[in-house]
């Protein structure tokens, strides 16, 4: 059903219930939406908010336009808005307990993997990550710091060989370049990344080693640990 909307916000919430209308089956995949005076006065709002709304709607390719036939719902579309909500969970820092949740599922795990599958190569890359960290650490490059501390923790879970998790663990990457800079500004480079250098080392020998054991035990110390630095 649609609801006449309110002067505030007008394009954002037409925008939200087309969203709804989409998700509920109302306006299926593949069909034709109703034409613009038809639903700017079912929504009753002006044309041009209507046609804002709908901009973005095809933007975000959940609407697509057939010239002469009208607007249609874009081929997963459902889908499309799942990933949308998604992107905007991850990058929602009021998510960051539910992320760090995922991030010691995935991690853990993809240590132990890890162990198991990594080449000479793969320790090597690691050992660079490690090698720049404590150069950044030294030049009080925050930016630096930032990259090669997640980048770390990225590689390790390249070395578990496993492209649909590593895509997973890389749309986390903003959230966590955000609470990296945070946990950086609230205390000191140098008491906070002695104590993670030395157990991301303690994680390459372990990985090193093809010890997974080991591995997935002092990941899962290291995220446990992070905490009291917040």
């Amino acid at each position: 059903m649609i609801i006449p909307v309110q002067k505030n916000r007008v394009f954002e919430t037409v925008y939200e219930q087309m969203i709804k209308l989409i998700e509920d089956g109302v306006w299926k995949e593949g069909e034709r939406i109703p034409g613009e005076i038809e639903l700017a006065n079912n929504f009753n709002v002006s044309r041009n908010s209507l046609r804002t709304a709908i901009k973005v709607l095809h933007t975000s390719e959940i609407l697509e336009s057939k010239p002469g036939l009208g607007t249609f719902v874009a081929p997963e579309a459902v889908k499309k808005i799942s990933n949308n909500r998604l992107l905007e969970m991850i990058q929602d820092e009021s998510h960051s307990d539910e992320i760090l949740e995922v991030r010691y599922i995935i991690e853990k795990e993809t240590a132990h993997s890890a162990a198991v599958k990594r080449t000479d190569e793969d320790i090597a890359s690691l050992e660079e990550c490690i090698n720049n960290l404590k150069e950044a650490v030294s030049d009080k490059d925050v930016e630096n710091i930032v990259f090669w501390g997640s980048e770390f923790h990225s590689r390790i879970i390249k070395c578990a060989g496993n492209r649909l998790i590593s895509g997973i663990y890389e749309s986390l990457r903003p959230n966590m370049y955000a609470e990296k800079r945070e946990t950086i500004e609230l205390n000191s480079i140098d008491k906070i990344y002695a104590d993670y250098i030395k157990r991301d080392e303690a994680i390459i020998e372990a990985i090193k080693n093809k010890d997974g054991k080991l591995a997935e035990k002092l990941m899962k110390e290291h995220l446990i640990n992070r905490n009291k630095y917040n």
